[in-house]
Order: structure tokens, then sequence, then C-alpha cells
């Protein structure tokens, strides 16, 4: 009977495990598919994390989470104003931190704006976005590519360094394009 007991409890583990590991390799403490993580205050969404796929990890160091396919939906008066997507995600819930890798793209469609990068940070508690890499902003007509970037999640404020900007060539180019979320 224990052994019986031994085995079923070591495919259940097995079944739950997933693949990867956490920073010391331990398997993940749950492992979970279509996921959604959001932030409201007064009962008005802030924020919306949707990710395909997520391995959840509680360590001595804290808990986090790791995301394949993240896209995170800012929102402001209850509407979807701006949105990020990535390959990969992270977020630590005890830094409220949440990183994401790898063809990042960022989009707010109000404000006409478009971002490319492949790192990017956002602060849940300050509410900024920010990354130290390579970076391309679209909006209207010009072209603006930098290294490092520091917004709000509306992307309506955009501060880009060490920059470079491409004007259109024809001033009918300088205006304001569609911008799919």
């Amino acid at each position: 009977m224990k052994l019986i007991f031994s085995l079923a409890l070591l495919l259940c583990l097995a079944a739950c495990g997933g693949a990867g590991g956490g920073a010391d390799g331990a398997p993940p403490a749950q492992h979970a598919e279509d996921v959604i993580i959001s932030e409201s205050q007064m009962g008005e969404g802030k924020w919306l994390l949707t990710a395909a796929d997520a391995d959840f990890y509680q360590a001595a160091e804290g808990s986090y989470v790791t995301m394949r396919g993240p896209n995170i939906i800012f929102k402001t008066g209850g509407e979807a104003g701006s949105s990020l997507t990535a390959r990969e995600g992270h977020y630590d819930f005890d830094k409220n931190l949440i990183a994401l890798s790898g063809a990042v793209r960022g989009a707010n469609a109000r404000e006409g704006v478009e971002l490319e990068t492949e790192t990017l940070f956002y602060d849940t508690q300050t509410r900024l976005i920010w990354t130290d890499a390579p970076v391309k902003v679209k909006r209207g007509g010009v072209v603006v590519k930098g290294v490092g970037l520091k917004t709000n999640q509306d992307l309506s404020e955009i501060e880009i360094f060490k920059q470079k900007t491409a004007l259109p060539q024809n001033i009918k180019d300088f205006r304001a394009a569609t911008v799919n979320l």
C-alpha cells in the first residue's frame, strides 16, 4: 500500500514539475496555462497580465513567476490604453517588478505610438517602464532610435536616451499612424 501511495505521489509531483527550474534549479511550485494576473484599485482595473503558460516559484529569495508569451494591458478609466507583449517574462512579486524579454513590443493606439526593444521592465509600484537596451519608437511619421528609454505606462511621455531621429521625406507622411494593440 505504501509503495502505491509513494508511486502516486511521485507521479503527481512529476506532472506538476513542468519544464525548467528556478534560480536554484528547483522545480516550480505550480505550472499553469492561460494565466491571468491583474491589479485593481478602488474596483477599477489598472493592468492585466496574461500569458500562454507560466511557472510559479516560491523560494528563499522570494516568490516569482516565469512566463511564455506575456501580454500586459494597461487600463485608463477602465478602458485598455496601451499594451506590451514579449516572448518571455518574469514577475518578481516581492520586488513588484515585471521583466519582459525577446521581441518586446509596445503600443498605444490613442497616442499613435509603437515601440520595439529586446528587454523592458515595468515597476508596478512606481508605474514606470524602462530599458537600457536599444529601442525604436514610432509616432506619427517619426521614427526615433536610441539606447535606453523611460516612460509612463500609457506611453504618452517617453524619454529616449542616446537618440537618433528620422523624419519623413514628405510632409503628408508626417501624420498619426494607425496602431494595432
